[in-house]
């Protein structure tokens, strides 16, 4: 593995006048990337989110890579991890571990278009971004290993049961989004010295009155969906939709003390979440 840093420039100029339309149907800006100075790539840009190929990280890595996509389905193979995602889905696994993707990938012509964020997780290194300027240190990429049993090995078994256990119970039919954001508001009181200091105790607590409706209804007991563990997990690797919020409602049951007393942040699905 090549120990120089690898910087990749994107200069914000477009390669072509017009918009190329995106895999989704919207559109994506065209720009060349720059590797150690010479122009190397091609990055994409749809909304707020940049689109990198990984080859080019790979290539200057001296990483072999290969990838395949059918029928919407994505899966990347790099030394050390295979990492798949479905369209549509919000997130990418890999190697046992899960990456929040809410824009998916590009692909152009051949060549595969992942987010940088993916990027940064897929290989273990940070984006450095400075005007118009990626810098990616390759000497210190690592690519991401987890296992068969990452979360069960590394967290707490009451957090492994209870974290998707209230994100089925208040957000089942909310889009994935919404869930890591209740996920989110567990995991920031459990880190806050306003609540208790366990997740049982969290979700339990009826200092003021009931936290969360389920534990008074049985819903809290309930299997979590697939996806309400997934959410959990993408919690715990991180990810965040609602940030430091520490209150959600549905606004279709009443919605007073949030507005007048508190901050709204962020609306997803049918939930508030405030802080």
């Amino acid at each position: 593995m090549r120990k120089s840093a690898l910087t990749l420039l994107l200069a914000f100029c477009l390669l072509c006048p017009g918009l190329a339309a995106a895999a989704d149907g919207g559109d994506v800006q065209s720009m060349p990337v720059y590797i150690d100075g010479l122009l190397s790539a091609r990055a994409y840009v749809s909304g707020e989110t940049v689109f990198l190929p990984p080859e080019a990280v790979c290539a200057a890595a001296d990483m072999s890579m290969s990838w395949s996509e059918d029928n919407g389905t994505l899966t990347l193979s790099v030394p050390g991890a295979v990492l798949t995602g479905h369209k549509g889905d919000g997130y990418f696994e890999a190697d046992g571990r899960y990456i929040y993707a809410p824009d998916g990938w590009l692909v152009r012509g051949d060549v595969l278009y992942l987010p940088g964020d993916t990027i940064e997780r897929l290989f273990g290194i940070e984006v450095s971004v400075s005007a118009a300027r990626l810098e990616l240190p390759t000497d210190k990429l690592a690519v991401i290993s987890g296992g068969a049993n990452y979360y069960e090995l590394n967290y707490d078994a009451e957090l492994l049961y209870w974290l998707p256990q209230i994100i089925n119970a208040e957000a089942k039919f909310e889009p994935l989004a919404g869930q890591i954001g209740v996920g989110n508001v567990v995991m920031n009181r459990l880190s806050s010295p306003d609540f208790p200091d366990t997740i049982f105790e969290v979700i339990y607590d009826t200092e003021h009155t009931i936290q969360f409706e389920p534990i008074s209804t049985g819903g809290i007991f309930m299997e979590p969906t697939e996806q309400a563990t997934i959410a959990a997990y993408l919690c715990l690797e991180g990810c965040s939709t609602v940030g430091d919020c520490l209150y959600f409602v549905n606004p279709d049951y009443g919605s007073g003390w949030f507005d007048s007393s508190l901050e709204l942040v962020e609306t997803i699905g049918h939930h508030n979440f405030y802080k």
